[in-house]
């Protein structure tokens, strides 16, 4: 971690600047010389007797070591003066504190740069991913689920990126939840850029991660390989809404290689954002039918303990009493606002008197009435 000395953080930063040294290489050569120091102070031929240690990597691990001596490899001097000043923690592969459900995948990184609670890598969390352009039920059902997450006592993880990402870190932070950040650039870089407040937030509050060096600017190569930490960290990982070809669906995808569970919440099939969730769904993933449902698959309890008033952001059930008629503009509804004009041709009714059906459900609880003649179906309440 960060409480490595100056020179011992400058030996594992140089160690692990080498071409070819990933976890499991760093491990081995620690494991064998006690030390990034005597790794790149070893000779050509006792490195060799490392298992998985060719002689091109070998030489290229001695040309470090002779760079570290001579003073050399300036962006290594910037770089641990950066994470001194920044109190940036350093976690190896090597080191006790690194996450084991991490570590137990298939490429985990060699060093995680955080900022925040460290202590919350020692417990496998719940990622909850989806896309940057989510339906007001996209956005409701990301609430709900997070806030259940947070009733009990579960990480939300996730990536900070625009849409569901964000909603749901936010939505830890404004219940006292506990919630983790994993980016595709440094920790100490705010992207997107108008998320600097929750930046902050989360760094004063959760934790922000990456395996990218201090000062990374965003690239698009290191997004996919960030979603394999979003589920590595994670032991299930839900999507609520995504397109096709969205990152959300490539941390599903890296998530099941991993043997995490994926779940998936069906949404509206005319909608592009959909159609990734949904696919997910006729592929095998976890249907998350409700809140009730998803904390027993999740091993979390028997219910959800929800306090009074505490919308849950899933539909209103239907009451024995309605008509056929009524019953049929329940249905028709939606959790995203619609306009009476655009239900009346889909009810075959006149606006007129679908206005005062509306109003009435309105009345029962079962509608909500918007600006602009629109309606969407009201959700539960605990």
């Amino acid at each position: 971690m960060s409480d490595r000395s100056f020179e011992e953080l400058g030996d594992l930063l140089a160690l692990c600047d080498v071409k070819g040294i990933g976890a499991a290489r760093l491990t081995a050569l620690v494991e064998a010389f006690g030390s990034p120091g005597a790794v790149l102070a070893a000779s050509p031929s006792e490195l060799e007797t490392v298992e998985g240690i060719p002689s091109a990597i070998a030489l290229a691990i001695v040309d470090a070591g002779r760079s570290r001596t001579d003073g050399g490899r300036d962006s290594i001097m910037r770089q641990c003066e950066r994470i001194f000043r920044t109190n940036t923690s350093v976690i190896a592969c090597v080191d006790a504190d690194y996450p084991p459900h991490l570590l137990e995948t298939d490429d985990p990184p060699q060093l995680l740069f955080a900022q925040g609670d460290t202590g919350l890598l020692a417990v496998p969390g719940v990622a909850l991913v989806g896309t940057r352009r989510p339906s007001e039920y996209g956005r409701q059902i990301t609430e709900a689920i997070a806030a259940t997450l947070v009733r009990h006592g579960v990480t939300v993880i996730s990536g900070m990126a625009r849409g569901v990402d964000s909603i749901a870190h936010t939505v830890a932070l404004d219940r006292d939840g506990l919630t983790v950040a994993a980016l595709g650039c440094g920790v100490d870089v705010v992207y997107p850029p108008e998320a600097r407040n929750l930046h902050a937030r989360i760094r004063e509050q959760g934790l922000l991660v990456s395996e990218v060096w201090l000062g990374a600017a965003p690239d698009r190569i290191n997004f996919p390989r960030r979603n394999r930490i979003i589920s590595g960290l994670s032991r299930a990982v839900i999507v609520t809404e995504a397109p096709r070809a969205s990152g959300a669906l490539i941390t599903a995808d890296v998530a099941l290689r991993q043997g995490r569970d994926v779940y998936a919440v069906p949404a509206d099939i005319t909608r592009r954002e959909a159609a990734g969730a949904n696919g997910l769904i006729a592929d095998g993933a976890r249907v998350v039918r409700d809140m009730d449902d998803l904390v027993i698959s999740l091993g979390l309890g028997t219910r959800v303990p929800t306090p009074e008033g505490d919308q849950l952001g899933l539909p209103v059930s239907a009451p024995a009493d309605l008509s056929p008629e009524e019953r049929a503009v329940l249905d028709a509804l939606a959790l995203e606002p619609v306009h009476v004009d655009v239900l009346a041709v889909k009810l075959g009714r006149k606006s007129e008197e679908l206005l005062t059906s509306l109003t009435l459900m309105e009345m029962r609880g079962l509608a909500v009435a918007h600006a602009g003649s629109r309606f969407s179906r009201a959700t539960m309440t605990g």
